[in-house]
């Protein structure tokens, strides 16, 4: 069940009273896709293609990288949207905002149809545990979730090699197929996480598991100038040294498994 709380430009935006329900599988939907890597990041490609069967995307998505940028919204300056004609996108939008500005802009001024699903990524680096509240791309989805619409967001991990895109676009979308049919239990959406390299039979390895609660390894190296006055930290520690207190999204692609996990958005569901 949901009511239609309220209507922003000229869509009405639902809110679920039991969370947020899922298309039907073979149901055709129109989906925003938004990442923080920008318009031109091969993982945003790979999330198209992962989406195109479902239903018409729109791509809206920071026209440069916005990684990390957290959910920061701009408020105090026009946001500047280029109309772009991309050979496999058709008509999308190239924002200078955040991946949260995309959002935003998409359901209330772009997108002038019913959206059904707000899809972030494939992101360029692992997105788990403490992660979620830095990244960009994990922003994208929650503005989708605060908004009321169905969101997923989707994050690649990095371990000096380069991605094999067809095989996260496969995964990816088996994955958001499952969760179309899924509904959430309260206010939220979910975060699939992919390891590197995704494994030949990917489809066993799928977890559903919670946030990692260990923080990343906080080193950084130190350098001065002559007089003392400036000082530099350059961040430098390693990504796949954090504790681990049992299963989590971290530990699961950290061994080579792919991890999905349900975020609320106030507290717990």
């Amino acid at each position: 069940m949901y009511n239609c709380a309220r209507t922003i430009g000229n869509l009405s935006i639902h809110r679920y009273t039991d969370g947020p329900r899922y298309g039907h599988q073979g149901l055709r939907m129109n989906i925003v896709l938004t990442n923080d890597d920008g318009y031109d990041a091969a993982g945003l490609h790979a999330a198209f293609d992962a989406l195109s069967g479902f239903g018409t995307v729109h791509v809206v998505a920071p026209k440069g990288e916005r990684s990390a940028c957290s959910h920061t919204i701009t408020l105090r300056r026009p946001i500047t949207v280029e109309r772009r004609t991309h050979a496999g996108y058709g008509i999308s939008y190239a924002v200078d905002g955040t991946p949260a500005d995309c959002v935003r802009l998409a359901v209330s001024a772009l997108v002038d149809r019913p959206i059904g699903l707000i899809v972030s990524g494939i992101n360029h680096g692992a997105n788990a545990g403490v992660d979620t509240f830095y990244s960009g791309t994990v922003a994208g989805a929650r503005e989708g979730a605060i908004l009321g619409l169905p969101a997923i967001a989707v994050s690649q991990a990095m371990r000096g090699t380069e991605p094999n895109w067809p095989l996260a676009t496969e995964i990816t979308a088996l994955l958001i197929k499952e969760l179309l049919a899924e509904p959430l239990p309260g206010p939220g959406f979910w975060s699939i996480n992919l390891p590197s390299p995704i494994p030949p039979d990917a489809r066993k390895h799928v977890q559903r598991v919670p946030l990692a609660v260990h923080p990343m390894p906080m080193t950084f190296d130190r350098s001065e100038s002559e007089d003392g006055k400036l000082m530099e930290f350059d961040y430098g520690a390693s990504y796949w040294l954090r504790d681990v207190t049992g299963p989590s999204d971290y530990s699961v692609i950290r061994d080579g498994g792919i991890a999905v996990t349900a975020i609320p958005l106030y507290g717990r569901f």
